[in-house]
């Protein structure tokens, strides 16, 4: 039985590379994922202003078969694109990947974390951005992995990285180690392994509380069996786990990735009780967080941007804002969203009164996907001032309300006018850009 973990993981990620998806197809997220993988997003999410890098070098740690690597590329398309995994066999699929999406100077090394100070020492090469996603969970010590990150992190670089939630993964955690109780993890699993498990999940009962939790009709594929059933190595991780290992690595968190998921209102719709809402006042943002995942852990990931330094102190959470502040800022479409093909989009949804389904992935599902696709379109000719916006949405929101009986944005009936009043059109666009912002479409910035 091979004990070494490195090498565990590297035989498993050998038989199957993940994604296992030939190169010739993109995988990831669409614009999603381009959005979470530009430098942009995350300079945004620490600074709250809108970069202008194209000289950098990114990193992405387990790159697996190269979907996260390739995202990198497109999002930063000037930038130098360096990949490191274990398993050789995902390393050949992602040089192939990107050779064949147009970035064929992408480079690649059969490097572990523990030795990427030998990209510094021997090679010089310091990093703008570190992308490390579905791979620390994996370390024996994840802090010593941050802590060797770190050390080829440029001084304002940034570094992503993600492990499993403890609380949302459990039952495959109970899974695994069931599993384990009958040897399947004693090697390296494969599809004899994959039929016994399969044959016993079958035949349990559908009430039995393992199936029932993680059996899913829709994938009882052999990889899906891989990467959650028997995935070696795999561990959970709960928020004060993850800030202990930040200041293990002498690292600072900057934000959750995904923070319209960790939003209270989303659990507290009509409103926290008194005591609690003093609570979170005086918390920091780790127990806030901590708590929130108490009550509702549905991430599988606890994704996070952090670095050498946390949040820009002149960081002012737009809820925060005055009104002086929202007049003099500049709203942005995120960059990796300024393509013919995407206005194209817009134009389209726009034109034929019919929202479009991409589209609609890209924003909160409470927000109307009309009124979002104005908003987009007016933006994607350049950027402007909050004032502008105002100025254009008195006029053209009442005419996409012309073919509607209800203003869904604010969830009320309107009147269809001629013109919305700049009062109106304000409190409008102050909740929809506060919406749009968490997930990243748009990029409010206030002057310097």
């Amino acid at each position: 039985m091979n004990t070494n973990p490195n090498e565990k993981i590297r035989q498993q990620f050998d038989l199957m590379p993940y994604p296992n998806l030939p190169a010739s197809q993109m995988g990831g997220d669409g614009d999603r994922g381009l959005i979470l993988h530009s430098f942009v997003t995350a300079w945004y999410a620490k600074t709250q202003r809108v970069g202008d890098r194209q000289d950098l070098t990114i990193l992405d740690i387990g790159c697996g078969s190269g979907v996260t690597t390739l995202a990198l590329a497109i999002a930063n398309p000037k930038a130098r694109i360096v990949g490191i995994d274990l398993s050789k066999a995902s390393l050949k699929l992602a040089s192939d990947r990107l050779t064949y999406h147009g970035f064929p100077d992408a480079e690649f090394y059969n490097l572990p974390i523990a030795e990427l100070p030998r990209l510094k020492e021997e090679q010089g090469i310091e990093f703008d951005y570190i992308n490390c996603e579905d791979t620390l969970y994996f370390l024996t010590e994840p802090a010593e992995g941050l802590q060797a990150m770190r050390s080829v992190l440029k001084p304002e670089g940034l570094l992503r990285t993600n492990v499993h939630s403890l609380y949302q993964r459990a039952d495959f955690f109970r899974a695994q180690t069931f599993a384990k109780l009958l040897g399947f993890l004693d090697g390296n699993p494969t599809e004899t392994e994959y039929r016994q498990i399969y044959a016993i999940m079958e035949a349990l009962g559908d009430g039995t509380m393992l199936k029932a939790s993680t059996w899913t009709p829709s994938d009882k594929s052999f990889g899906f069996v891989l990467m959650n059933y028997v995935m070696q190595e795999d561990k959970g991780f709960t928020i004060p786990d993850v800030f202990q290992m930040l200041r293990s690595a002498n690292l600072e968190f900057v934000s959750m990735i995904n923070p319209a998921d960790w939003r209270w209102q989303n659990i507290f719709p009509n409103g926290m009780p008194e005591h609690f809402s003093q609570f979170l006042t005086k918390v920091t943002a780790e127990q806030s967080l901590h708590a929130f995942e108490l009550l509702q852990p549905v991430n599988r990931l606890l994704d996070i941007w952090c670095g050498h330094s946390g949040r820009s102190p002149e960081y002012v959470e737009i809820s925060q804002w005055s009104d002086e502040m929202w007049h003099s800022a500049t709203i942005h479409l995120h960059p990796v969203l300024r393509t013919d093909q995407f206005f194209q989009t817009l134009d389209q949804a726009i034109s034929q009164m019919r929202p479009d389904a991409n589209l609609q992935k890209l924003h909160r599902p409470n927000l109307d996907a009309l009124t979002v696709t104005l908003c987009l379109r007016f933006l994607w000719q350049r950027p402007c001032k909050f004032s502008e916006l105002v100025t254009y949405w008195c006029s053209h929101k009442p005419r996409l309300e012309a073919y509607r009986q209800v203003s869904t944005i604010i969830g009320g009936a309107v009147a269809l006018v001629g013109k919305l009043s700049d009062r109106q059109a304000q409190d409008e666009l102050k909740f929809l850009l506060s919406e749009l912002v968490l997930d990243y479409l748009v990029l409010l910035e206030l002057p310097s």
